[in-house]
């Protein structure tokens, strides 16, 4: 296989939906050699001048998904990175590897107690009952929907100004580490609303802990305590409402670009790996780590829907999230194939039923985070979006489309100790609910080792775990699509 695992193919722009206009694209590799030439030094003083500017959970990605001639030397980079740094300098990601680097991240981040900033716990994020403007105000929760529905901020920066700036500063003109020139997929209302009602549900969530000082009064958003009733009243009165599980390629919140004449040439980014699978050839499969999600949108009769998603992420807790994203026509289009939708979609009962399982997993994840002083809201330890996302599926569905599970038998012990100690101090939960948690961190797979007789399966759960159209080659080749150029 060549080198380059984040090739691109060259009819990629050519089918309908690519919106080759929009987004240019132009291949990781190729943009860091052009950008190195036209600097005119070397690849190891380009990239040690570049990534200067990161941290380290920016570096960390962006380790795995350097190509193998652009690896950095591990000299180049921070002493608590380089052990890291002489691992992958000549292989790639394994989900055994990923286990470990789990069990180890709360080390090689540093956490924002050490930078001497306040740092917030997965649980008091969950919990919190006001949202962070874009000003660095703050305001409270409404309690209504219509006080929802105006809410604003003032004007936030754009892409290419204000904090992305500041942060791209220093890095050179040829290479930036932001998709400058890209629209939002939301109006920045929209933006604003969707983080709000996610919050509303994390809270709503909130309500099933045992009581506490801190939140001696349930919170109450129209009148309802629970996510899973709220949802059902705004169903009830007319709003369309549709879940899925969803994956598409991963970029950890990184984005790059390079300039192309008078516009921006888009440069994909992802993390390959090594997947511990034969093909029929008896090699082993390569393929991209996926980002995965429950996505839920909420259509009012008027307005932009709300665009959420429940995962454990690395905002630093375990619950739902605005899915604010940039329009990246390559990664994570809606309609272009581009996200993968995994089996039907959840309704009535069975969303309800989803529901309480996030308003479950989210208070034994955070308080069990918080409660074990994980960084980032325990993820890696207590599972990434892709387990998190598996274990709701299997929650719900006895089965999982999801690949490669990582989440580890000490760290689902631990979570099962949390369960029983949460259920033993009050929290509020059914029987049925419980159990589905239980059964689910029992029989979630583990991809760690995949013997012989769960390969069939494994390898089902690669392919669905890649979406049906995509720029990348590697892709490509195990979704069927052609990649050959018309």
């Amino acid at each position: 296989m060549a080198d380059d695992l984040l090739n691109l193919s060259d009819s990629w722009g050519q089918a309908k939906g690519d919106a080759w206009d929009i987004a240019p694209l132009i291949s990781f590799e190729q943009a860091l050699e052009s950008s190195s030439l036209r600097r005119n030094i070397s690849r190891d003083e380009f990239l040690k001048s570049t990534l200067t500017q990161l941290n380290h959970q920016r570096l960390i990605p962006l380790l795995f998904m350097l190509p193998r001639r652009w690896r950095l030397q591990p000299a180049s980079l921070p002493r608590s990175l380089r052990n890291l740094g002489s691992l992958l300098e000549h292989g790639l990601v394994s989900p055994l590897l990923l286990a470990a680097l789990a069990d180890d991240l709360q080390h090689l981040i540093t956490s924002e107690s050490e930078k001497g900033a306040t740092s917030i716990n997965a649980m008091d994020r969950w919990c919190q009952r006001s949202i962070d403007l874009d000003d660095g105000s703050t305001r409270l929760l409404p309690t209504d929907l219509l006080g929802l529905q105006t809410f604003s901020s003032p004007d936030s920066p754009s892409p290419s100004s204000g904090a992305l700036a500041r942060a791209v500063k220093g890095f050179s003109a040829e290479l930036q580490w932001s998709n400058q020139g890209l629209p939002f997929q939301q109006s920045q209302n929209a933006r604003l609303r969707n983080r709000v009602l996610a919050q509303v549900l994390n809270v709503l969530g909130s309500n099933r802990l045992p009581p506490s000082p801190c939140a001696s009064e349930p919170f109450r958003f129209e009148s309802f305590d629970r996510s899973a009733a709220l949802i059902t009243h705004l169903i009830a009165r007319g709003w369309q409402c549709r879940a899925h599980f969803r994956a598409s390629i991963a970029s950890f919140g990184l984005g790059a670009c390079t300039r192309d004449g008078d516009r921006w040439a888009q440069i994909p980014l992802a993390v390959p790996y090594r997947t511990g699978l034969r093909d029929s050839g008896g090699e082993e499969r390569r393929a991209l780590l996926p980002h995965c999600s429950l996505e839920m949108e909420l259509k009012p009769d008027l307005g932009e829907p709300f665009l959420l998603q429940y995962y454990q992420g690395t905002e630093g807790l375990n619950g739902w999230a605005a899915l604010n994203d940039l329009h990246r026509p390559w990664q994570n289009d809606r309609s272009n194939g581009t996200v993968a939708y995994l089996g039907s979609g959840l309704t009535g009962e069975t969303l309800t039923t989803a529901l309480d399982l996030c308003d479950l997993m989210g208070a034994v994840h955070n308080s069990a985070a918080m409660r074990n002083r994980l960084t980032l809201g325990g993820y890696g330890a207590l599972g990434f979006c892709i387990d998190s996302t598996a274990m709701l599926e299997v929650a719900l569905r006895q089965t999982t489309h999801l690949f490669p599970l990582t989440l580890g038998g000490l760290w689902r012990q631990l979570l099962d100790d949390q369960l029983n100690q949460l259920l033993d101090s009050g929290l509020e939960a059914d029987a049925e609910t419980v159990e589905r948690y239980r059964r689910s961190l029992e029989t979630t797979p583990q991809d760690l080792f995949v013997n012989r007789s769960a390969n069939d399966e494994a390898n089902r759960r690669l392919r669905a775990s890649q979406p049906p159209h995509s720029p990348f080659t590697l892709v490509r080749s195990l979704n069927g699509e052609c990649t050959a150029k018309p």
